[in-house]
């Protein structure tokens, strides 16, 4: 049997899967931010917050894999953000 009758009659299934793009360096650097800025100094969560969300653009277009952890580092970076805002403030004296 001739390679060119094989490859034409070979269901599309049965090719290889196309190769998936790289995981963000950008998300997985903002979730890993906004997780510990829960714990350590909350205000660095906006900073988580930012990198999550311009990883979470790059997952968007296609070029890389990862918009769900993009949007829960988003989340957890902005909610870190906020409660160490609200203690910051309630805790002034005054």
């Amino acid at each position: 049997m001739d390679e060119s009758e094989f490859t034409a009659s070979t269901p599309e299934s049965a090719k290889a899967p196309a190769e998936r793009p790289p995981f963000s360096r950008l998300v997985i650097w903002g979730f890993v931010i906004s997780c510990v800025s829960l714990f350590v100094f909350g205000f660095i969560g906006a900073m988580g917050a930012v990198i999550s969300a311009q990883g979470f653009r790059a997952a968007a277009r296609g070029r890389v894999r990862g918009k769900g952890l993009g949007i829960a580092g988003f989340v957890i970076g902005t909610a870190g953000f906020v409660y160490w805002a609200i203690v910051f403030l309630m805790s002034r004296p005054g």
